[in-house]
C-alpha cells in the first residue's frame, strides 16, 4: 500500500476564480417618486399586448416583472426607457431619477473596438482608468485589445455591467439579467444587486433571482398588470389560496354544518387524522429534500429551474394536505366534545 501511495500522482490543488469586487455606483435620491404610469396602453396590430396601465413606484422597491413569453414584458420596459410610444396614457419618472439599463441582448455600436478602447471612447477615460476597471471585471493581460465582436454572450453582458457600474444610477432596470452569463458571472451580479440599494426593475424566469430580490411583483397576463407587494414566495401563496375552487370550501363548510356520524364512531376518524399527518410529514420530507437539492445545484441554472418547478408543485400539494388534515382535526375535536 506504501509502494502504491507513493506511485499516485499529485496534482496541484485547483485555484480559486479571482471574484470581481465591484458594486453598481448610486446616486442619492430625493423624494418618494419614482415613476407613475397612468392608463398605460400598448399594442401591434389588432394585438392588446396591456391597457389601463396605472401603477406608481416608491423610493427603495424592488419589483419582478415577470409573464409568459410574448406578452409584452420587453416591449413596456423598452416603454419606460423610451425606446417605444406607448398608444395611449402617460408615465412620469421623478426629478432626480437616474435609469441605469441591462438589456437581454447587449449591443455594441462599435464592435471592432478593443475593449480597453470602448471604455476610452465610451467612459470618456484614461487608458490606465479604462484597464483597471476591466480588470475589476476580470479582463486582463492581452484580453483588453480583443475586439468586443470576439466575446462571448456572457462577456459581453460582463463588459456592459462594467460600462454601466461607472454611472450614478438609482433606478436599475434589468431584462433577464442571469441569461448568457456563466456561473462566477451569474454569482457576481446577484452580489452586485444585493449591495446595490437604489430602485430595480426586473424581468427574469430565474425563480432563485426573483425569490431573492423581489419585494414586490408585478405579474402581466391577458392584457392586465396585477399588482402584488410582497416577496415572491407570499406571491406564490397567494395566487394558490385564490386557485381553492368554491365547491371544495362549500362542501367542508357543509360537512362542518352537518356533523355526519361516521361508522365505528370516532375510531375510523381518528385512522383518517393519522394518515392525513403522514401526508403532510411525508411532503414535508420531499420538500425539504428539493431545498437542499437547490442549495445544492446554485450553480447549475437548468437544473435549478427544474427543482423550483417540483417545488412549486409540492408546495401547492402541501398547503392542500394542511386544509385536509385541519378539517379533519376539527371534526375529531367536534366529535370528541
Amino acid at each position: 500500500m506504501e509502494k502504491r501511495i507513493e506511485r499516485m500522482r499529485v496534482t496541484d490543488r485547483p485555484k480559486k476564480q479571482r471574484k470581481m469586487q465591484v458594486r453598481f455606483g448610486e446616486r442619492d435620491f430625493r423624494g418618494d417618486e419614482v415613476l407613475t404610469l397612468k392608463n398605460l396602453s400598448k399594442g401591434f396590430g389588432d394585438r392588446t399586448l396591456f391597457s389601463d396601465v396605472n401603477l406608481e413606484v416608491a423610493g427603495g422597491e424592488r419589483i419582478a416583472l415577470i409573464g409568459d413569453n410574448g406578452t409584452g414584458k420587453t416591449t413596456l420596459l423598452k416603454i419606460l426607457l423610451g425606446e417605444e410610444l406607448p398608444d395611449g396614457g402617460k408615465l412620469r419618472f421623478g426629478p432626480t431619477v437616474k435609469v441605469g439599463y441591462l438589456p437581454q441582448h447587449v449591443h455594441f455600436d462599435h464592435p471592432e473596438r478593443s475593449l480597453v478602447n470602448t471604455l476610452i471612447y465610451d467612459l470618456d477615460c484614461t487608458a490606465q482608468t479604462a484597464r483597471n476597471r476591466l480588470a475589476s471585471f476580470n479582463f486582463r493581460g492581452e484580453d483588453v485589445f480583443k475586439p468586443v465582436s470576439t466575446l462571448s454572450g456572457g462577456e459581453q453582458s460582463r463588459l456592459r455591467l462594467c460600462m454601466l457600474m461607472d454611472e450614478k444610477i438609482n433606478l436599475l432596470i434589468l431584462d433577464e439579467p442571469t441569461n448568457h452569463l456563466d456561473i462566477q458571472s451569474r454569482e457576481w451580479i446577484e452580489e452586485a444587486v444585493e449591495e446595490y440599494e437604489g430602485n430595480l426593475l426586473f424581468v427574469s424566469h430565474d425563480r432563485y433571482f426573483i425569490d431573492r430580490f423581489a419585494s414586490r411583483v408585478w405579474q402581466l397576463e391577458q392584457g392586465q398588470i396585477s399588482d402584488f407587494k410582497g416577496t415572491y414566495q407570499e406571491f406564490l401563496e397567494a395566487k394558490q389560496r385564490k386557485k381553492l375552487p368554491e365547491p371544495a370550501v362549500e362542501a367542508l363548510q357543509k360537512v362542518k354544518k352537518d356533523k355526519p356520524k361516521r361508522p365505528g364512531g370516532t375510531k375510523n376518524l381518528e385512522k383518517e387524522v393519522t394518515a392525513a399527518e403522514r401526508a403532510v410529514s411525508k411532503a414535508e420530507e420531499e420538500l425539504k429534500g428539493l431545498e437542499e437539492q437547490i442549495e445544492a445545484s446554485a450553480a447549475d441554472y437548468v437544473k435549478l429551474q427544474e427543482l423550483y418547478q417540483q417545488r412549486e408543485t409540492v408546495e401547492a400539494e402541501l398547503m392542500q394536505l394542511y386544509e385536509n388534515w385541519e378539517a379533519l382535526s376539527a371534526q375529531l375535536e367536534e366529535a370528541r366534545g
